[in-house]
């Protein structure tokens, strides 16, 4: 039997007894004070361990609804930077372990592990600071730790969970994934220059055809030759053509700019009485530009119509008010001083002040049968807040910050959450940028047309092998504007695999599909067109060019 046992434990031990750092193990119960839900029960039993003690738990859940216990301990050996903390367990029960830690503010940081999982068998755990996820209380950095705790919570039952070498480990360890939770690259922090280090020493130019496909679709898309198509469709996306506007702006192409604001500027009528019209107003009401229209006539609807159930969103409404910003910056602040003037009045009617900051709600929603959503939008008001700040408001863009701040945080929000707040406020965004950075539920490696390529999924997916296209222009014009200018090469590196040959009326030209491939909900991406977007944020990458400042990174 002993040779047995020897024979099981000896990986177990040769991985795991060089794991801590000396002073670092906390494998004793007298470290920890037990609490419970005042129902429930928790016994802490010392055990024979990998190397002296071990925490041999015995648990019972009562009582109706969630219940839970815990053991806690205080948090003495300062920030979580760079170290590592690491345990091993084997449980046998059907409730979730919470590894909890508490920081200064009161904020809590968890990694959940459901236990029906794992059994008996002995697992091991290596976490690093970005593999908590933020709980509640304070704000989402976790910078202070002032205790640990480890709580077993769920619905009425009893089990066994034994914890053993529980401390702090050596730097440089690979992290262990969490159930649901981020899936550290281990070599993140890897130096230096290289596809691996995704760092490049300089950025491939620009692809002038993805300019030409551009154009080439404004030129083609309708009778008018104003909007563009999202996807070489009959679809004009307001926000897609607010991009358009952007790069035309960017390369000094005035006329064609004018051609996408003068639509807008045009769609302004007070007197407009046909509801799905594609008009800033209805029965003398500003109710914001539709998301989306018709550009030619067909079985859908009319040109110029709105298809059935589409919102007015904010967020359009803040990227249409940017493109108009600067075009104003660049050329003629008279021209679309009306229309200007329209857009910022209606941010500001729309803002709702809520504890010293506040938000701008959404706009009528749904062909305008609902107006706003129950809370704000994060993603629309980092694009207002943007907008604002362009527009003189800084009172409420700053409004808009503080709200922002205490409503998103944590590390699995959509990949925009991360890269607009940085692109919007440049200064000590990095840490931002290291969540999807770092997290391979958000950074893929795939081959596209032939060529390993680094990219990203526009959010924390696990089991996805797809990337976004918009999304690497993000990352890297937002590495640009934070001053890392070798991983914003290495992503504007990226997206030129994403380049696929186009012919728009006889025009050979390049453009870029919304993502990859159809995975992960992208069912009804055409792989084969370009996206109006994903070339407008191709050509912004190229330029370093950040479009919510309006500024270009030397």
């Amino acid at each position: 039997m002993k040779a047995t046992r020897l024979l099981v434990l000896l990986p177990l031990l040769l991985t795991v007894r060089p794991l801590h750092a000396k002073g670092s193990d906390w494998d004793s119960p007298g470290l920890w004070t037990i609490d419970t839900d005042g129902l429930s029960a928790l016994n802490v039993q010392p055990g024979k361990g990998i190397d002296g003690l071990r925490l041999d738990l015995r648990y019972t859940l009562a009582g109706p609804g969630a219940r839970w216990v815990q053991m806690a301990r205080a948090w003495t050996d300062g920030p979580l930077n760079g170290k590592p903390l690491c345990f091993v367990f084997r449980s046998n029960g059907a409730a979730t372990l919470e590894v909890k830690i508490i920081d200064a503010d009161g904020s809590n940081f968890l990694c959940r592990y459901p236990l029906e999982r794992h059994g008996s068998r002995w697992e091991s755990v290596v976490l690093y600071k970005d593999s908590f996820e933020y709980g509640w209380g304070g704000n989402s950095t976790l910078d202070r730790p002032v205790q640990i705790a480890l709580a077993i919570a769920g619905t009425a039952e009893s089990g066994t969970l034994s914890i053993d070498e529980i401390g702090l480990g050596r730097p440089g360890l690979p992290a262990t994934p969490t159930p649901d939770g981020p899936r550290l690259d281990p070599h993140r922090h890897k130096k230096g220059f290289g596809f691996a280090q995704r760092r490049h020493r300089a950025a491939r130019p620009e692809d002038p055809r993805v300019y030409e496909w551009l154009k080439a679709v404004q030129d083609t898309a309708s009778l008018e030759k104003q909007l563009l198509p999202s996807m070489e469709d009959n679809r004009a996306q307001t926000f897609n053509n607010a991009l358009a506007a952007l790069v035309f702006i960017l390369k000094d192409d005035r006329e064609r700019a004018e051609r996408i604001l003068d639509y807008y500027s045009a769609a302004a009528v007070r007197e407009n009485r046909t509801k799905n019209r594609q008009n800033f107003f209805y029965r003398g009401e500003p109710r914001g530009f539709f998301q989306d229209m018709f550009l030619r006539d067909s079985s859908e609807g009319l040109a110029g119509d709105a298809p059935a159930n589409t919102d007015r969103w904010m967020g359009d409404m803040a990227w249409l008010l940017i493109a108009y910003r600067h075009y104003e910056r660049r050329y003629d602040p008279a021209r679309y001083a009306d229309v200007t003037a329209l857009l910022t009045q209606w941010l500001i009617f729309n803002f709702k002040p809520v504890n010293g900051g506040g938000y701008v709600q959404h706009g009528w929603r749904k062909g305008d049968t609902a107006l706003h959503e129950t809370n704000g939008h994060p993603e629309g008001n980092i694009d207002a807040a943007a907008a604002l700040r362009l527009s003189g408001r800084k009172d409420l863009a700053e409004n808009i910050d503080r709200w922002l701040t205490r409503t998103i945080g944590g590390n699995r929000l959509p990949l925009d959450l991360y890269t607009w707040r940085v692109l919007a406020r440049p200064e000590g965004g990095g840490d931002l940028l290291s969540i999807p950075e770092n997290d391979l539920r958000y950074r893929k490696r795939l081959r596209v047309n032939g060529r390993a390529v680094w990219g990203f999924f526009h959010s924390a997916a696990v089991d996805v092998d797809n990337i976004w296209a918009d999304g690497i222009g993000h990352m890297a014009c937002a590495y640009y504007a934070v001053g890392n200018t070798a991983r914003g090469h290495f992503y504007a590196n990226q997206l030129d695999a994403l380049l696929i040959p186009r012919l728009i009326d006889g025009r050979a030209v390049k453009a870029l599909p919304y993502a990859a491939n159809t995975e992960g909900g992208f069912d009804w991406v055409k792989t084969d067109r370009g996206f109006t977007s994903a070339a407008a944020w191709y050509i912004f990458a190229k330029n370093r060019f950040n479009p919510l400042t309006l500024t270009r990174t030397p």
